[in-house]
């Protein structure tokens, strides 16, 4: 039985892989901290409506990279997956024109950390209740 049939699972599927992606797009930034005239990047947040376009699949996955040098490659701009990420704006700039605010993005890692142990939770609860459902619950 494939789970990602089931909507529910799917769109928890959907949310996790936002997540993990978002959680890429933070570190970088949080790596860049130091770097002059870096950018500070975000993901461009899920909405409800794309995902239920691509659960009906409407939409495909394509990564894009770009690289400043040869020698280097980095998320600084493109897709990724199907969400797009651009750079962040209203943040204060440093003198040497880098936009990370190290306690801003902290703030964020937590709260995508948050978010990604509530999603797991759902499915969990869920996985649970399948189980229940058809009888092979081992009375946890």
């Amino acid at each position: 039985m494939d789970l990602t049939n089931i909507p529910i699972m799917a769109a928890l599927k959907q949310r996790l892989g936002w997540l993990n992606h978002n959680q890429s797009v933070i570190t970088e930034n949080i790596s860049q901290a130091d770097t002059p005239g870096y950018r500070a990047k975000e993901l461009d947040k899920q909405e409800f409506s794309g995902l239920v376009e691509e659960l009906s699949g409407g939409k495909t996955s394509s990564v894009q990279m770009r690289s400043g040098n040869a020698r280097h490659m980095d998320l600084s701009g493109g897709t990724v997956g199907n969400y797009r990420i651009s750079e962040a704006k209203g943040r204060e700039e440093s003198p040497n024109g880098n936009s990370v605010v190290l306690e801003e993005e902290m703030m964020t890692l937590a709260n995508n950390q948050m978010e990604y142990g509530m999603v797991i939770n759902l499915y969990k609860k869920n996985l649970g209740l399948l189980k229940k459902a058809i009888g092979k619950d081992s009375g946890r």
